[in-house]
């Protein structure tokens, strides 16, 4: 992706219009050890797992099926041999819009039920949370949980991850729109960390209020969501791409967040440069780029059980550089790039680890 405000403001969007075409060649490897003095491990084996139109999003029922949300509006499942259509929505696709995020119930063995998280065409300035319940492979019963969450008007930081905490709540990610100063008002959706429960009504222990969905704020464009063993909420965010002053590039983050917590945005920038304030609010990332532009998107903690280099550690997808960004558990240190990456990852049921990017999705694994 190339440098510069104009081709690094969104997270996925222009790169979203000027990508439709497959990658050519073959995914790179992961590096084989963890540092220059790290005992070498063995690599995983890397293959193509399925053929697939701008994943967003991966999700894994405990049936052992993937779930995989395509950009364009489709959501299939792949059981290991043969790819089925699920379900459909007709989103908007316009600069970072479309089908972005794609979630299953925690008590999915007996409610059966799958989330998505898209643009509305209808009305691109709005989005919305809908739910299916699986009967027999299909999508059905369709149900809007959360409607009329903005989108704004312009291209850019439309958010649109979804999943489920260890209390069972729904989290959302959502942009900030561009217009920065909205992630500070608690008020506002934009540029938050929203908590709704599973039927999209707002839990009463919410930290803005009862009726307020808001989780965390001071946020530009969350778009992993992860949560590790213990459960700790670990987000991806977009760096600020000279809005309001700041540098042109780099800066993205890796948060953890917490109930009621500040991100800082737009009062403060990378690992808390003040942009707005002599004083940053709230908590600084548990790692920034610095100058260098990554556009990180889906994250995952990987198990102990987890392909061998990697067990353990916090990954994300990093779109500009199309790598798999492997991380120390706590977030704060960079260890290696993996394979090729772009848009999701999650570790499967066999405990392999899947990533897409604009034209797979990928198994790393024994």
């Amino acid at each position: 992706m190339a440098s510069g405000a104009a081709m690094r403001a969104p997270i996925i969007a222009v790169a979203l219009l000027l990508l439709a075409s497959c990658q050519s060649g073959s995914p790179t490897p992961p590096a084989a050890s963890r540092s220059p003095s790290a005992t070498p491990q063995p690599s995983a084996r890397l293959s193509t797992y399925l053929s697939a139109n701008f994943a967003t999003a991966l999700a894994w029922a405990p049936d052992g099926r993937l779930f995989y949300a395509q950009r364009g509006g489709s959501i299939a499942t792949f059981d290991g041999k043969a790819a089925r259509a699920f379900a459909s929505v007709s989103p908007s696709t316009s600069g970072e819009r479309g089908l972005l995020g794609l979630a299953i119930s925690p008590t999915f063995s007996s409610d059966h039920y799958v989330y998505a998280f898209y643009s509305r065409s209808d009305d691109e300035s709005r989005q919305r949370v809908v739910r299916w319940t699986d009967q027999s492979g299909t999508g059905a019963q369709l149900t809007t949980i959360i409607d009329n969450l903005p989108a704004g008007t312009d291209c850019c930081h439309k958010g649109g991850r979804l999943a489920f905490g260890p209390d069972r709540k729904l989290y959302v990610s959502l942009g900030e729109n561009h217009l920065a100063s909205q992630a500070q008002d608690p008020s506002s959706l934009r540029g938050k960390i929203l908590r709704y429960n599973a039927d999209g009504t707002v839990p009463a222990d919410n930290p803005f209020g009862s009726s307020n969905p808001v989780w965390a704020i001071g946020l530009r464009n969350p778009f992993g969501l992860a949560f590790s063993p213990d459960g700790k909420l670990f987000v991806t965010d977009n760096g600020p791409s000279g809005d309001d002053g700041s540098p042109p590039t780099g800066y993205d983050r890796v948060l953890q967040v917490v109930r009621g917590g500040n991100s800082q945005w737009p009062v403060c920038y990378g690992n808390s440069i003040p942009l707005h304030a002599s004083n940053c609010p709230g908590t600084p990332p548990t790692y920034q780029s610095g100058t260098t532009t990554l556009v990180p998107t889906g994250a995952s903690f990987v198990s102990g059980k987890g392909p061998a280099g990697y067990q353990g550690d916090f990954v994300f997808c990093s779109y500009a550089q199309d790598r798999l960004k492997v991380m120390s558990p706590d977030g704060r240190q960079l260890l290696f790039d993996g394979p090729a990456c772009q848009l999701d990852v999650k570790e499967g049921p066999d405990h392999a680890l899947y990533f897409s990017d604009t034209a797979s999705i990928y198994r790393l694994g024994s």
